[in-house]
């Protein structure tokens, strides 16, 4: 008899109650395509996998739990090192600026961002080791030596992982819809605290950015605050090498969805009374000024699902200031 851990038992892949997540998007209508060669943008590679084998050597589904628990024991550890730092393993080429997605969920915006723009390398890291066994899978199939999937827990801890990149390797940083986390009680659970977000001020390049984006305008709010609340990090609303305008030329759907699902509103919904570290260190004059467009030109599940129900996303852009602008701000 095979024992599953809790978290990684055969589940229905739709919204839970909570909602909210990149990883709520569902796999109904994968289109199939021939798993020799790039798939065209918008679609899955291969024909649809649904066991793996994880890295203990059991086989489980790739039908996971939408939410995890991060400080279960299994996961609350810190991001591993991958092939002991040597990231000539990793990537094939080192010259190219690193995005870094946090919570990538199934994969498809690094999937699509490593297609679209080859001019970077994509890493995406995943608490759910099943997602990202199926992940790399599909970046061995697309022949991408520009993108690689990591099982590991951000919030777990982050230093160790960051300070074995070559320096000035990692330029952007991503988090996408991570879980809303509604009740009070489970805010202890949230992948943007404090300690993340210091760490990635230490790893991230000066001038490197971080975008932060969410369906749960109050989720957004809590993220903004948080990084703001560091102070080694300015809010802009775009990428310095890019111009005014070209920020939505290359928006895409990252999977077709013949048969979408209309899923839920959570837009306004309360998260943790309303009440939470830092409240209102992000807001200027009361106002979060949101991102009308996604600065990247790369839509993640969660945003193409969102928009396409003509929902809003609330984005923030922060760039990591020059270690003497922040030390001068500190002081």
């Amino acid at each position: 008899l095979r024992m599953k851990r809790p978290a990684e038992e055969d589940a229905p892949d739709q919204e839970e109650a909570e909602g909210g997540g990149d990883s709520a998007s569902s796999d109904d209508g994968e289109q199939q395509v021939p798993a020799t060669g790039s798939s065209p943008p918008g679609q899955a590679p291969s024909k649809r996998k649904r066991h793996v084998q994880l890295s203990d050597g059991r086989i489980v589904s790739v039908k996971v739990r939408n939410h995890v628990n991060p400080l279960l024991p299994h996961f609350n550890k810190p991001v591993p090192v991958p092939f002991g730092g040597d990231w000539t393993k990793v990537f094939q080429d080192l010259s190219k600026p690193m995005v870094l997605d946090i919570g990538c969920a199934k994969g498809r915006f690094c999937l699509e961002g490593a297609k679209l723009f080859p001019q970077f390398n994509w890493l995406g890291i995943e608490i759910r080791e099943a997602l990202t066994v199926r992940a790399n899978e599909w970046a061995k199939e697309e022949n991408l030596s520009n993108l690689h999937y990591i099982f590991g827990n951000a919030s777990g801890g982050m230093a160790d992982f960051l300070a074995s990149m070559p320096k000035g390797l990692l330029q952007r940083v991503t988090v996408q819809c991570p879980d809303p986390l509604f009740k009070k009680k489970h805010q202890k659970r949230r992948m943007v605290n404090d300690k993340v977000v210091q760490e990635l001020s230490v790893g991230l390049a000066p001038g490197g950015y971080v975008f932060v984006q969410s369906d749960v305008e109050q989720v957004a709010m809590q993220m903004v605050d948080t990084i703001a609340a560091n102070g080694n990090f300015d809010r802009v609303d775009r990428f310095a090498d890019r111009a005014p305008g070209q920020e939505s030329s290359k928006q895409i759907a990252p999977i077709a969805r013949p048969h979408a699902t209309m899923g839920k509103d959570f837009q306004d919904h309360n998260v943790a009374g309303g009440e939470w570290d830092h409240k209102g260190a992000g807001a200027v004059e009361g106002s979060y000024n949101w991102l009308a467009d996604n600065p990247i030109g790369l839509m993640s599940e969660r945003e193409s699902s969102t928009l396409s129900r003509g929902l809003p996303m609330f984005r923030a852009l922060f760039v990591r200031k020059e270690p003497e602008v922040a030390a001068k701000a500190a002081a």
